[in-house]
């Protein structure tokens, strides 16, 4: 498969991605941001093409949206997934993964618009900056609802991105890389299952371009 850019990735899948209940472009105040000393660059020289998924999903054995999301990207080389609700929930679990990874993704279905509780348990707990920093951070979710929900003058008022600020504040605190959230809308209506087999190929695409 070849080697694709991040800016080039969204170009190519950004065309008519609200159709398919995607979301991957980029908001003007969700850009990656740019911090980065020598020694990031050096642990990231380092850790080159691995990837650690960070699964937060409070009932996994039901997915269908997050499973194919798994499926997706399971197998494929430099790629660690973590499931959140079945690990141990030890620094010693996650120690060594974050310690190779050079990109973290936190996946989880979105619930009551933010994550499942573990996830910030997790962040409360076991977070370490210690092993983060210069990391890439990316957050993937699946919603229920459609994209045209998540804007202002829509249901839910604000889009996913200003909805997951919180998670790109940490970022910028413990000097990690944010990139532009990814999500696969719609998971409960009747054209659930077009999204999700374009948002599961989209998703491995951008898994790949990430350990490239």
């Amino acid at each position: 498969m070849r080697s694709i850019s991040r800016r080039n990735f969204i170009g190519v899948i950004g065309t008519g991605a609200a159709a398919l209940g995607l979301n991957v472009a980029a908001s003007p105040g969700l850009e990656p941001d740019p911090i980065k000393t020598n020694n990031d660059m050096k642990t990231n020289e380092q850790n080159t093409n691995r990837t650690v998924i960070l699964l937060a999903h409070p009932a996994f054995d039901r997915s269908v949206a997050n499973r194919a999301l798994v499926e997706a990207v399971k197998g494929l080389a430099g790629v660690t997934v973590i499931d959140m609700y079945a690990a141990p929930f030890t620094q010693e679990t996650y120690r060594q993964p974050l310690d190779e990874a050079s990109t973290v993704v936190f996946q989880f279905p979105f619930h009551w618009l933010s994550a499942p509780s573990q996830l910030k348990k997790w962040c409360d707990e076991l977070f370490m900056t210690d092993l983060v920093k210069g990391k890439k951070l990316l957050v993937a979710t699946t919603t229920g609802s459609e994209y045209e929900a998540y804007r202002s003058g829509g249901r839910n008022l604000f889009t996913v991105d200003e909805l997951l600020r919180p998670y790109q504040a940490l970022a910028h605190h413990s000097g990690m890389v944010w990139q532009t959230p990814f999500a696969v809308y719609g998971m409960t209506l009747p054209t659930a299952a077009q999204s999700l087999k374009a948002g599961a190929a989209a998703y491995r695409e951008l898994i790949l371009s990430l350990t490239k």
